[in-house]
């Protein structure tokens, strides 16, 4: 991988004290909204709010755009345009996690102090959402032809629970026949020092994430004599437990190196020093060495294999305690990289669980597919970031946490999870942290790189 030569951070596209000052005063009122989705709705009326802020401060994009809404606030804006052949996809969701306590200022009442917004959402995705909205609004006040595209703005009000807004808007399009050429939604950001050995700043596009697969396993037992005759051994809960023991330490998943990982690391390789250049851009000969090395940090440990976990525990009744359950149940948790490595292991898995007496029934599988870096798209990204932001390295990387962006792996060529918002270390601590913030000149940086990205693709 070939070293760039990267600019110094001045070099950053940026825009006017008049125009920052009007997207501040946008981003703030979206930021004064308690968005924190709850099932028994007990902040729609902050949501409301909040989508009265979006007709108020984005007028041309609700006139004109068709505005589509899915379960209880979902929606996706679509503007048409001429000769359009491609379908593109922007988004990022509205809903924040609620504030906590150890707050400097009032997480729902954006704050301007040294540079910086703070406020519950600003990273976490307002931001991006609005620069998104904001570009758009823009362009078409420009009466800018969106030639070769259908462009769609996406948010939904549920992504922090996993929420069913994403899910419903893709079956819409799979209904519709409506497929996307690209997706973008969060996930990545402009980071620095996550890297070892690189001192200069990277964007980080995340271009798969692992994926969740849920299995109910049961341990039955036909009673047999008196209920109050428990067994002493064997019984449901030993049942179980032996077999959780047996696949917790059977190391049943083995580390690799997945596409996006090795990107990652050669991406980079030419930005560190001798010997870390030499060994990151040569993964296949020192990969024994990088393994050892990332599974004693867990963040890395994450990115090289199906991980297991058992998360819930259930069985006999604690109105009589006193008689072994006849049934126990367990929820066994894996997320995977890639699905069919999954599936070897879960084979293996099975084994083990015939010989405990253990079934198993798979309840939820929410897998989505890897994207390929080194396609036209990733490229065409890749551009629009070099151009906007010349001070960073640009790069590919597996996401452990999630996005709704998986949502959209049936109707998709390509899924990037990249939003264009600059984190140091102490802004990364703060998403669904304390003190949430975004620098002031970054915001008006996301919007330049909105409209670029959808000037590139018409």
């Amino acid at each position: 991988m070939k070293k760039r030569v990267l600019a110094p951070e001045e070099k950053r596209k940026n825009v006017s004290a008049k125009e920052t000052q009007f997207y501040v005063d946008t981003l703030s009122q979206m930021i004064n909204c308690k968005t924190v989705f709850s099932h028994d709705n007990e902040n729609r009326a902050e949501f409301d709010k909040f989508y009265k802020v979006l007709e108020e401060r984005f007028p041309v994009l609700s006139q004109r755009a068709e505005r589509l809404s899915f379960g209880s606030g979902c929606f996706v804006y679509m503007i048409r345009g001429s000769n359009a052949k491609k379908n593109i996809m922007l988004m990022s969701h509205h809903d924040v996690v609620d504030g906590g306590d150890d707050w400097d200022t009032e997480p729902f009442c954006a704050t301007i102090k040294d540079g910086s917004m703070y406020g519950r959402g600003t990273i976490d995705t307002k931001t991006p959402l609005f620069a998104e909205l904001q570009a758009c609004e823009e362009l078409l006040k420009e009466n800018y032809s969106f030639d070769g595209i259908n462009l769609y703005i996406g948010s939904s009000n549920n992504e922090e629970l996993c929420g069913d807004g994403m899910v419903l808007a893709t079956e819409y399009f799979k209904e519709k026949g409506i497929h996307f050429d690209a997706v973008f939604d969060e996930g990545g950001a402009i980071t620095i020092g996550m890297i070892p050995g690189v001192k200069e700043k990277s964007a980080m596009i995340a271009v798969h994430e692992k994926s969740r697969h849920m299995y109910r396993c049961t341990a039955k037992k036909v009673q047999k004599g008196h209920g109050g005759l428990n067994q002493t051994s064997g019984n449901t809960i030993s049942q179980m437990s032996a077999f959780i023991h047996e696949v917790e330490n059977s190391g049943i998943y083995k580390s690799s190196f997945s596409d996006e990982v090795r990107g990652t690391f050669e991406t980079h390789a030419p930005y560190m020093k001798f010997p870390l250049n030499i060994v990151m851009g040569n993964i296949s000969l020192f990969a024994p060495i990088i393994k050892k090395v990332m599974q004693n940090i867990p963040p890395a440990k994450a990115m090289l294999s199906t991980s297991i976990a058992f998360t819930t525990i259930s069985g006999g009744s604690e109105l009589d305690p006193q008689i072994a359950a006849k049934e126990v149940s367990a929820t066994m948790f894996l997320r995977c990289v890639r699905e069919d490595d999954l599936y070897r292991g879960l084979e293996k898995i099975k084994k083990i669980a015939s010989k405990h007496s253990i079934e198993i029934e798979e309840i939820e599988r929410d897998y989505c597919r890897p994207t390929n870096y080194k396609t036209p798209q990733f490229k065409l990204l890749e551009s629009v970031i070099n151009d906007v932001f010349p001070d960073v390295i640009v790069s590919p990387f597996l996401l452990v946490a999630g996005t709704d962006a998986r949502r959209f792996t049936d109707v998709a060529d390509n899924i990037f999870r990249f939003a264009p918002i600059d984190l140091d270390g102490e802004q990364y601590a703060s998403v669904h942290g304390a003190n949430e913030h975004i620098k002031i000149q970054n915001v008006g940086q996301c919007v330049v790189f909105y409209k670029e990205l959808i000037k590139r693709y018409t």
